[in-house]
């Protein structure tokens, strides 16, 4: 569970649209997806380092490698946590608009670079779903993917399950430019 002063759980619920105006009338209460995000320890580079990308063995596996490891430390970054989606609701664009907005908050209101998601290696509709929004898998100059165990509850009890560990570097919605090192807070 993530705790901090940076920390949002974002719901969305179902409503109805008019079809005389286009407006959204109140539909049930009923919650058709949720996202969780909070920070989290996860690597980072040096400004002045650069980073590759690459394609990675499969069209949807996408790495990204550090030039320098010894230049790569750790420290709080914006980390979707949890996202789920009602499969009656599954493919209607609810999981990409709750991903767009922690995008959004992480950039906008955080002052974030990037943003990351912790995927279990055989959720491979997660690895595509992300990979499709322009998060790439880390790798070590050895070529190996980058994974870190992450802890979760299954029916309560918690138990540690290796993750891959998924970035994107993130862009202001308002004049839609990278972000700088000026602009981080």
């Amino acid at each position: 569970r993530m705790r901090g002063k940076k920390y949002c759980l974002l719901v969305a619920k179902e409503c109805i649209q008019d079809d005389d105006t286009g407006s959204y009338l109140r539909g049930t209460e009923d919650v058709v997806g949720m996202v969780e995000m909070g920070m989290s320890l996860c690597p980072t580079v040096s400004l002045d380092d650069q980073i590759d990308s690459c394609s990675g063995d499969d069209e949807n596996d996408n790495v990204v490698i550090a030039k320098n490891n010894h230049d790569i430390g750790l420290r709080p970054q914006p980390t979707v946590g949890v996202l789920c989606v009602n499969p009656t609701h599954q493919k209607k664009g609810i999981g990409r608009a709750l991903v767009d907005k922690c995008e959004e908050v992480a950039a906008e209101v955080w002052g974030e670079r990037f943003i990351f998601v912790d995927v279990e290696p055989n959720n491979r509709n997660a690895l595509t779903f992300f990979g499709t929004r322009g998060y790439d898998g880390l790798v070590a100059e050895s070529g190996e993917r980058q994974v870190r165990n992450a802890t979760v509850l299954r029916r309560r009890a918690a138990e540690s399950r290796p993750h891959y560990l998924l970035s994107k570097r993130l862009t202001r919605n308002r004049s839609d430019e990278e972000i700088g090192p000026e602009d981080v807070l």
